[in-house]
């Protein structure tokens, strides 16, 4: 599941919805103490005559549907009633109107578990609604859940800066006294995450080491006539375009030529390419795999490039993309050095967590001006690229 932050709808909400100030007598009989947009300063659970306040709230919004906080109240206590369905729809409606409380409980909800089933997905995607309108307690959960890995399943990607922004938050609005410990557990846990980002960044990368041809068999196979790349520095045979290819042929050879050397990454990459041609790049994943397990420069780029755009049938992954091409750029592939240079530029990889050195990034421009040689297309775009990069604190 897809998940996105929250940000011109949620206010646009805000703006298509009244202010908040009117005081009702559902506001006197049932409002929330950490409710942000309160009036009154409010009251626990346990002090509330709830059958009542059912039947003031209900009338409150018989006077005016669109009394959002009315709405949420009316939910808070057929919630603390157990009427759960209909708690559920007052939150909804609470929510649609915007109101920031509502949809933090709402997804609280789910995220408990104990009066609905447990759906952290999607209480995920309601918090993304109310942190972005600055729910403080939104920020609490969202981070603490982040944290203990409760949206893994869910595709909910947050940053570090993401992370510390909504803990400030949570710091900032939420009174120490009034959290009961989860503020400072919360703090222990950011803690923990910033020194174990600092450790791993102090840790030396281990040397790389030059792929070596020499290992695999470098007699050209009917595969190679058929597949290979010109921009491959470890072709055997000449290159050809995809238009100059017979894709059914060039498939049936490198399946066989796989066949009888399975370890050969060239060949194993070719098989990548030819099934990725013909619209049939899943069934060559794992040929793609093996040609990047082996550290081959040309598939290192190529698949590298494919994470970043979902090409070919290659599952999108931008920060495994950004891997295995700065990996490529480590094995001399030009096409690695001044494109890992170019996407951090342009900040494509800005979420990623990899070195990004602006030193190594020189050398990567360095080493690529002695493989462009003389060529003027690429020696322009590696003087861009360093202008860029030097222009950089």
């Amino acid at each position: 599941m897809k998940l996105r932050i929250f940000s011109a709808l949620a206010v646009l909400a805000v703006m298509s919805v009244p202010a908040y100030a009117e005081v009702t007598d559902c506001d006197r009989i049932a409002a929330h103490p950490a409710d942000p947009d309160k009036v009154l300063p409010g009251f626990e659970g346990k002090n509330i005559d709830l059958p009542k306040a059912e039947s003031v709230c209900r009338a409150v919004i018989a006077e005016d549907d669109r009394r959002a906080r009315a709405h949420y109240l009316l939910g808070r206590v057929l919630f603390y009633q157990k009427k759960t369905p209909a708690a559920i729809l007052e939150l909804e409606r609470a929510a649609t109107l915007g109101y920031r409380q509502a949809i933090f409980v709402l997804g609280f909800v789910y995220y408990d578990g104990t009066q609905a089933p447990r759906n952290d997905c999607r209480a995920a995607q309601l918090w993304q609604q109310s942190i972005a309108l600055e729910h403080p307690w939104t920020g609490f959960y969202l981070t603490d859940g982040y944290l203990d890995g409760r949206f893994k399943a869910c595709g909910l990607k947050l940053s570090d800066a993401d992370l510390e922004r909504y803990y400030q938050l949570v710091v900032s609005k939420i009174p120490y006294g009034e959290s009961e410990g989860r503020l400072e557990l919360l703090t222990r846990k950011m803690q923990a995450r910033r020194d174990a980002i600092a450790a791993a960044a102090l840790q030396p990368e281990p040397p790389v080491v030059p792929f070596d041809p020499s290992k695999y068999s470098q007699l050209p196979t009917e595969c190679d006539r058929l597949a290979s790349h010109g921009d491959d520095p470890y072709h055997v045979a000449p290159g050809l375009e995809k238009p100059e290819m017979d894709l059914p042929r060039a498939i049936e050879a490198c399946r066989a030529a796989v066949k009888a050397d399975p370890g050969n990454p060239r060949l194993n990459y070719l098989l990548g390419r030819t099934l990725g041609y013909s619209g049939r790049g899943a069934e060559g994943i794992a040929n793609r795999e093996a040609a990047i397990a082996a550290n081959y420069p040309q598939a290192l780029f190529v698949i590298g490039y494919m994470s970043l755009t979902g090409v070919n049938q290659q599952p999108v992954n931008v920060c495994r993309g950004a891997e295995l091409i700065r990996r490529a750029a480590q094995q001399n592939r030009i096409a690695g050095q001044l494109g890992f240079v170019y996407y951090v530029l342009r900040g494509d990889f800005k979420e990623c967590k990899l070195r990004k050195d602006k030193q190594e990034m020189l050398g990567f421009i360095a080493a690529a001006r002695k493989v462009a040689k003389g060529d003027y297309y690429q020696n322009l775009l590696a003087d861009k690229l360093e202008e860029d990069l030097r222009a950089l604190p």
